[in-house]
């Protein structure tokens, strides 16, 4: 009976370890896929580069070859580019199975 019990506890305490490192992974997971808001920023300001975080590339080229729209795209994409982001952010921390609460946690609800 006590072997049984031990074999219980070594059982639970491994899921605990398991389910520790999935969460470790799934947070290591979005910080190396979410866009940096700062960073974001400063590429856009000082090179127009905006579209090309989001993988968008075509719309990049785009961009630069409209000169940002004659300055009108660009106009607009400096009061989009911040909900951009945190759309972005959103999605990627969907992708990996964020839950709402922890979603919310991340600043992105």
């Amino acid at each position: 009976m006590k072997s049984s019990s031990s074999s219980i506890v070594y059982i639970v305490i491994f899921c605990i370890i398991v389910e520790n490192q999935l969460i470790m992974d799934k947070n290591f997971a979005y910080q190396e896929r979410k866009i940096n808001s700062g960073t974001a920023w400063i590429l856009f300001l000082f090179v127009g580069w905006s579209y090309g975080s989001f993988g968008k590339m075509g719309l990049q080229v785009l961009f630069y070859l409209t000169l940002g729209g004659l300055g009108i795209w660009s106009l607009v994409r400096l009061f989009t580019l911040s909900g951009a982001i945190k759309d972005h952010n959103r999605k990627i921390a969907m992708e990996l199975g964020f839950d709402n609460q922890e979603i919310a946690a991340l600043g992105l609800a």
